[in-house]
């Protein structure tokens, strides 16, 4: 049976929790610090947004430079391989700074925001998320190179540290991805991915965004008829039940750049 790389429910939640928590946001323009494969990156240039994509892993950026190809050539996205912490920022800044499912692979998560913080302007917002539940580490986090999980209050202290405002943390994808957390587990279990194990951190977090695992990443060509936007809109109706609890297999925040010279 043919395999395609699809985006899991849980993934599509994340995206449209990710576009209401833009809502209202001034600007048009961001950066994406760990792209991946570009999937976040592209719903944003689909909305007219213009952006950077960062990431360290050179496979990475070759398949984010294909997805998004169309974009790079008509000059509304750049790709650049390296780590942000030895990239100098632009002088001129970025409306958003987004980053999903990397400060937990980063032993400095406070400076790490910080450092997104350098290449978004005064009074941008920074969106940030991470694996949500500290009760849930298993499997996954021992193959793809984390380091922690978040609580919904350990992702705000978090942000609240690195110097932003405004604070707003949520959990999401939920139920979904609760529902699905063993199945999805037992997806990994059965691919080559438990060889990662052996791997260092640095390594196994080379290819977490770029995975394909059956079950998991790739489904049967026919689940397209399920796995979109309009299928599973419901479930984005229902996560926002969800948003202030404590619940979330993933939590994203969003906080405030400030302004040059203000203080706390």
């Amino acid at each position: 049976m043919k395999l395609v790389k699809l985006e899991p429910p849980g993934s599509w939640c994340q995206y449209e929790a990710i576009m209401e928590l833009l809502a209202g946001v001034p600007g048009k323009t961001f950066v994406e610090v760990g792209c991946g494969s570009g999937m976040l990156s592209l719903r944003l240039l689909e909305r007219g947004w213009t952006g950077l994509g960062l990431d360290f892993s050179e496979a990475a950026v070759e398949q984010a430079r294909a997805n998004l190809a169309s974009f790079i050539e008509g000059g509304r996205y750049r790709l650049v391989a390296g780590n942000i912490f030895e990239l100098e920022p632009p002088p001129e800044k970025f409306d958003v700074g987004l980053s999903i499912m990397v400060m937990e692979h980063v032993e400095d998560d406070v400076g790490f925001v910080r450092r997104i913080a350098a290449f978004v302007r005064p009074g941008g917002v920074i969106i940030a998320g991470a694996p949500g539940r500290q009760d849930r580490w298993g499997v996954e986090d021992e193959t793809v190179g984390h380091l922690r999980r978040y609580e919904r209050r350990d992702l705000e202290r978090t942000l609240d540290r690195a110097g932003l405002t405004n604070l707003v943390v949520w959990s999401v994808s939920v139920p979904v991805a609760n529902l699905l957390f063993h199945f999805s587990n037992f997806f990994i279990r059965q691919s080559s991915e438990l060889q990662k194990k052996e791997q260092s951190a640095s390594d196994q977090t080379k290819t977490s965004g770029i995975r394909e695992i059956p079950g998991k990443t790739l489904f049967p060509v026919w689940c397209k008829l399920i796995l979109n936007r309009f299928t599973l809109y419901p479930l984005f109706i229902l996560q926002r039940l969800f948003y202030r609890s404590n619940l979330g297999l993933t939590v994203i925040g969003r906080g405030t750049v400030r302004p040059e010279g203000e203080t706390r």
